[in-house]
């Protein structure tokens, strides 16, 4: 059974969250999401991280790389903390 959208952004966040220096591409993501066993896909994943960057103050920052190729995304200071707080 595939996770809830809310299920979803939790593990999005959580799984940025425990490496707030990492910059991550979606697939990438979502591969790391379904090692530790979580069911998702990439669409579903991307829809959370899209989620998370719209927030105010966004929980979420998405970067393009130098190539101009790939979208990567990092956790931000405000996803860290709602994290940390659990909210």
């Amino acid at each position: 059974m595939s996770m809830t959208p809310e299920d979803t952004r939790f593990e999005v966040r959580r799984f940025l969250a425990a490496r707030p220096t990492a910059s991550l591409a979606a697939d990438a993501i979502t591969h790391h999401l379904k090692r530790l066993g979580l069911e998702t896909t990439q669409p579903e994943v991307e829809a959370a991280l899209t989620f998370l960057m719209g927030l105010d103050p966004a929980q979420v920052m998405g970067t393009i790389t130098s190539l101009g190729s790939t979208k990567r995304y990092q956790i931000s200071s405000a996803g860290q903390l709602a994290y940390e707080r659990n909210e």
